[in-house]
């Protein structure tokens, strides 16, 4: 990434205890992508009733469902309710994440010659993110990338060379980061906060992608890993540059994140996958930890 994000400092990472927190953010999110839908099992605990929480569990994906998309149908953009990304910077920097998520599984696939699974990625932001966030794109003087992820979208679905897919997706993630822009990108605790939202979400998936060892969605398992490496790229920015404590903390959330490279052996398994979404959420709960010292709590 590059830069960071800004938010409400006051008690972003307020909550009566982990366990509940862990289960409202989970709960808001967990309306994830997925043709099926089925609801997963209830997180036990009490809901948090810190606003600041439920917030950031609105900034999550928001997949609710609400039309069916190419490929695996998810229902992205919609939002979770909550949380308005044309003011709230956590909120938008999230689903700006979401995108750049997809789009870089669709890049990392068409790379390694295996263009077919590219396309769907190419394809969900603009069907199922990008025309929710366009009204927070006009509230903030963006002028957004729609052209940009069309020519994406279409240079993969022609099979173009790889150098003119490379060209085109450079030139959309220039799009992105302009709109990036129109949040504040150098306030840690909202770093910190999209990355606990991303890292949740590809929690989501991750569940749906995998049963019992099993590639069941591969599409989903696929997203999972490109939200964990936009998660990266945020404990990776400047944002955390600022002083001692954040830089600490980020060296903290960037060992819990390096630590999940196992879940995905391969973005196209052949076999089964010993991994298991708990410990994606186990690390979203741990860099919500890690992110105190951020808070300055």
């Amino acid at each position: 990434m590059g830069d960071s994000i800004t938010g409400d400092k006051k008690s972003v990472f307020e909550w009566k205890t982990l366990t509940a927190i862990g289960a409202a953010t989970w709960m808001v999110t967990s309306a994830g992508c997925s043709s099926e839908q089925a609801e997963p099992e209830e997180a036990v605990g009490e809901t948090s009733e810190s606003e600041p929480m439920q917030a950031l569990a609105a900034a999550g994906e928001g997949e609710a469902a609400a039309g069916e998309g190419e490929g695996e149908g998810e229902g992205e953009g919609e939002g979770a309710g909550g949380a308005d990304p044309a003011v709230d910077d956590a909120a938008f920097l999230t689903q700006l994440g979401l995108i750049r998520g997809h789009l870089q599984v669709g890049y990392e696939l068409y790379d390694r010659d295996l263009p077919e699974l590219a396309e769907t990625h190419m394809k969900h932001p603009r069907e199922e993110i990008y025309s929710a966030l366009e009204p927070a794109f006009g509230t903030r003087g963006c002028a957004g990338f729609g052209d940009n992820l069309v020519a994406l979208t279409a240079s993969v679905v022609e099979r173009t060379a790889k150098a003119d897919v490379k060209a085109a997706y450079e030139g959309l993630l220039a799009g992105i980061r302009a709109c990036e822009e129109t949040a504040a990108l150098d306030d840690a605790v909202v770093a910190a906060n999209v990355i606990v939202n991303l890292v949740r979400t590809a929690g989501v998936e991750y569940e749906i992608g995998v049963i019992d060892g099993e590639i069941d969605n591969l599409h989903e398992y696929q997203d999972a890993w490109g939200f964990t490496q936009v998660a990266k790229d945020y404990a990776a920015s400047p944002a955390f540059a600022g002083d001692a404590a954040a830089i600490a903390a980020a060296a903290q959330i960037s060992d819990i994140l390096a630590g999940l490279d196992d879940l995905w052996p391969s973005l196209d398994p052949q076999a089964g996958v010993d991994g298991q979404a708990g410990r994606l959420f186990g690390a979203s709960s741990e860099i919500e930890i890690a992110a105190l010292g951020v808070a300055g709590q």
